[in-house]
C-alpha cells in the first residue's frame, strides 16, 4: 500500500542499533542535505509494471533521476524478467535515456539493448569470466560484506546491502552490519551504493557511511505519488 505524506514524517526514535532523537522534518533535510550531498541517487523501478508508471519514471528523467536500475520480476516464477521483456519495456521510453539505465542481467545483455551498465551477482563476476565483460559499466549486488571485499578491481560499482529492512517484502531479512560496513568501505575503490529500505525517514542513520550513493525503490514507489517522493529525495541528496 502506498503512503499518502512526506511531510509529516519524522525520524524514527530507534532502528537497527541506532537511537536517534525525535524531530521535525524540516530540521530533518536542513541535516541531511549537508550530509548527503556528495551521494548519487539511484532509483529501482518497481518489481511490477503499473499504469502510470512510464509516465512517471519519464518525468523523474527530466527532473533530474540520473541513474535507474531496471529489474523486473519474470513471468512463471522466474526471480528476474528476461531479455525480451526488458526490451520491450525499453521501448516505451525515449531512445535518449537509456544512457542513465543499468539492467538487472549479464554485461552482454546491457550491450545488447544499449544500455549504461547492468547490475549482476557478486558471485557470478567471482568466477572466470568473457574478457569483452570487462569494458561494461558492471555494478556488482553483493549481500555481504565478504562478497564486497572480493570483488575485483575492474568492476565499476558495487551495490550493498539490505542495510534495513525493505520495505518490498513481507518476511524480516538478514541486514548489512554497520560496524563492519563502515571499516570495509575504506578502502574500497570501487562506488558503493547502498540498498535496502532507503527512504525519507532514515537517511540521517547512514550520514557516518563513506557511500558514493543510495538506491531506493520502496521508499519512493510505496508513495501515493512517487515523482514528488522522487523530488524530494533528489532535492535532500542532491544528484
Amino acid at each position: 500500500m502506498r503512503r499518502s505524506g512526506l511531510d509529516s514524517l519524522l525520524v524514527r526514535g530507534s532502528s537497527a542499533g541506532f537511537k536517534f532523537f525525535v524531530v521535525q522534518v524540516g530540521h530533518v533535510q536542513n541535516i541531511t542535505n549537508s550530509i548527503l550531498s556528495h551521494m548519487r541517487l539511484w532509483l529501482t523501478t518497481s518489481p511490477d509494471d503499473f499504469t502510470s508508471e512510464f509516465d512517471d519514471i519519464e518525468e523523474m528523467f527530466k527532473r533530474g533521476l540520473s541513474r535507474l536500475i531496471l529489474w523486473k520480476r519474470g513471468r512463471a516464477g522466474f526471480p528476474n524478467a528476461s531479455e525480451g521483456d526488458y526490451e520491450r519495456w525499453l521501448m516505451a521510453l525515449p531512445m535518449e535515456y537509456r544512457d542513465r539505465i543499468w539492467i538487472r542481467g549479464t554485461p552482454d545483455m546491457a550491450e545488447r539493448l544499449e544500455v549504461r551498465g547492468c547490475v549482476i551477482d557478486a558471485s557470478v563476476l567471482a568466477g572466470e569470466i568473457p574478457e569483452r565483460w570487462k569494458r561494461i559499466n558492471c555494478v556488482a549486488l553483493c549481500r555481504s560484506l565478504e562478497q564486497l571485499e572480493s570483488l575485483p578491481e575492474w568492476v565499476a560499482g558495487a551495490l550493498i546491502g539490505p542495510v534495513f529492512q525493505p520495505q518490498s517484502v513481507y518476511e524480516p531479512v538478514e541486514t548489512v552490519d554497520f560496524v563492519n560496513l563502515t571499516d570495509k568501505l575504506k578502502d574500497k575503490n570501487q562506488q558503493v551504493i547502498a540498498f535496502g529500505g532507503i527512504d525519507h525517514e532514515n537517511l540521517a542513520q547512514i550520514k557516518e557511511l563513506p557511500l558514493q550513493g543510495i538506491s531506493v525503490l520502496g521508499g519512493i514507489w510505496n508513495y501515493a505519488d512517487p515523482v514528488n517522493a522522487f523530488i524530494k529525495l533528489h532535492r535532500i541528496v542532491g544528484r
